[in-house]
């Protein structure tokens, strides 16, 4: 019995199982690897992690004269056109394109049809009139005629005095003379041609002064007012200053947009009707900052803005209102005094994140069009 009980197979199970306990029994209590190892103390600081570096331009808000651009063409503020009253044939054309007449001037007379004969033939009858009543005004002075006639006498003579005027004013009709003061602009009637009451004889046209008409949006309307100074700039290169006379309270169905027209003078004749033009219409100076383009940004409201460091190294979001657009910068309010501006690296930092500033110095800016 006791040889079966120490048999080698059972000695070598028993011997395999306090093997395999003590392998587990070393992993448990053996000294972990990072025992050895330092430990920091307690109460030390968390190793600083980097900031980023941002470039940053200086920027302190100043008054900025503001100008509004507005599309436009010139238009003559006074023209006319001379027109025939009456038919008859053109006798005399006393005008040619190009050539400058006052108010009033004859420019063109009528064959006579049997007016002047009219005339004659009134005033003969007025006369005649005149002679009754006249005589007639003797007797009853002398009490030889009834007073009663008198009133009758007085209204002959008030009849053909009206029909001498008529007949003077029919023969009037035959002489066309210019509405206004200006340019002949175009004569498209010649001599012995005839013509019907309300033909076309002349356009006059007045150059001076000289309008600019264009519009304005609904947003910038309320910065545009009458007598604001403007410079009208033309397709060749030229430029006049003038002042606003007309802004319009009703606005296109079509592009919603107000009629503005700006007054300046022509004296030479020197500026066309029809010119295509540009106005920059002055407006009232503003407080506002200059800013790169490339340093507007829009936050996650979608909100327009720029980013900035603050006195404490800090990023802020600032938002800002276009004013002025440039070339290269734009003008915005809402910057309320000194600071810096992020121009390198604001796409790369959030609200709240430490940054090291780097300033720009004498950072370029580029003007808006004058």
């Amino acid at each position: 019995m006791a040889s079966a009980i120490f048999k080698p197979s059972r000695i070598i199970s028993v011997l395999i199982l306090l093997g395999a306990a003590g392998w587990i029994a070393s992993g448990v209590f053996a000294p972990s690897a990072h025992e050895g190892e330092p430990q920091a103390p307690p109460g030390a600081e968390t190793p600083v992690v980097p900031v980023q570096k941002v470039t940053v331009a200086a920027a302190t808000p100043e008054e900025h004269q503001r100008h509004i651009t507005l599309s436009c063409t010139t238009e003559a503020d006074h023209s006319s056109v001379a027109v025939a009253r009456a038919n008859g044939i053109i006798t005399a054309l006393n005008v040619e394109r190009g050539d400058l007449v006052n108010a009033g001037e004859t420019i063109a007379t009528l064959s006579d049809e049997g007016r002047q004969s009219a005339v004659l033939q009134a005033q003969a009858l007025l006369d005649q009139r005149v002679a009754e009543y006249e005589a007639n005004k003797a007797l009853i002075d002398k009490g030889q005629a009834p007073k009663n006639q008198l009133i009758a006498l007085e209204a002959a003579v008030a009849a053909a005095r009206a029909a001498l005027a008529a007949a003077q004013a029919e023969a009037d009709r035959s002489v066309i003379r210019s509405p206004i003061a200006g340019l002949i602009e175009t004569v498209p009637v010649q001599i012995g041609q005839a013509i019907q009451p309300g033909a076309e004889i002349a356009t006059i046209v007045d150059p001076d002064p000289m309008l600019a008409v264009g519009a304005v949006s609904e947003r910038e309307r309320g910065n545009v007012r009458v007598d604001q100074p403007v410079s009208v700039r033309f397709i060749d290169g030229a430029t006049k200053t003038g002042t606003v006379s007309y802004v319009g309270v009703s606005a296109d169905k079509a592009t919603r947009t107000y009629p503005v027209q700006a007054r300046m003078e022509n004296r030479d004749a020197a500026v066309g009707d029809g010119v295509t033009c540009e106005m920059m219409v002055e407006t009232a100076p503003i407080e506002a900052v200059s800013v790169p383009r490339s340093a507007l940004i829009f936050d996650d409201e979608g909100g327009l803005g720029i980013r900035v460091v603050d006195a404490e190294s800090r990023a802020r979001f600032l938002p800002v209102t276009i004013v002025d657009d440039g070339l290269d910068s734009v003008w915005v309010t809402g910057v309320s005094g000194p600071t810096r501006v992020i121009v390198v690296g604001q796409d790369f930092v959030k609200d709240g994140d430490q940054v090291e500033a780097v300033l720009v110095a004498d950072t370029p800016r580029t003007e808006p069009p004058a």
